[in-house]
């Protein structure tokens, strides 16, 4: 199954770009796909051919725009939608891959001179749901979580979804939160009566 907080977008700082991506090549490579009924699968198909279609015209678009592809870009053949897991390097700001939400396994990596372009890449997105970083200096993630421009920030740990606090994104990424009192509130239905005193 997708999830839409999925982490897409991976932008490294050019000091750890290259042992990350040879390290995160080895372990999505490793990523056993099939039956998702069998639990020794971790990828299993897309809901529906069409979104497949779709994800492989993002991902050929992206490369024809000049990304490096280090992993898959493939429609499995046979029963099933499947879609090979996908590694795109060099992707840059400009590129379909980097603009658009690419719903279904495949990641792109892009790399930033220092933590200020990471942040102005981060934040140079229509989309704003969720954001995770990593980091040892404690003064850079508070920044980041203060200013990158999306509904949840998770520091030094994955995007997770948990009752008791509010998800929900900004800009295109949705209005509204679900989840905690937030999320209540936004099924209740709010009636004003308003009565004249005169």
């Amino acid at each position: 199954m997708a999830v839409c907080a999925a982490s897409k977008r991976f932008i490294l700082e050019a000091g750890i770009a290259e042992a990350f991506t040879r390290k995160f090549v080895d372990a999505v490579a490793a990523l056993k796909m099939g039956d998702p009924r069998d639990e020794q699968n971790y990828v299993g198909p897309m809901a529906r051919f069409d979104l497949r279609d779709e994800l492989h015209q993002q991902v050929t678009a992206t490369l024809d725009e000049g990304a490096t592809l280090l992993l898959g870009a493939e429609k499995i053949e046979g029963a099933g939608n499947y879609y090979a897991p996908t590694v795109l390097g060099n992707v840059t700001a400009g590129m379909t891959g980097f603009r658009q939400e690419l719903f279904g396994p495949v990641a792109t990596l892009t790399t930033a001179r220092d933590a200020d372009h990471a942040l102005a890449l981060a934040n140079d997105s229509e989309f704003g749901l969720s954001a995770t970083v990593y980091t040892t200096d404690e003064a850079q993630a508070q920044r980041f979580a203060r200013e990158l421009e999306c509904g949840g920030v998770f520091l030094n740990g994955y995007c997770a979804s948990d009752a008791r606090v509010a998800f929900g994104g900004v800009k295109k990424s949705g209005f509204g939160r679900e989840l905690s009192h937030f999320g209540l509130h936004e099924f209740c239905n709010a009636q004003t009566v308003w009565k004249d005193r005169r």
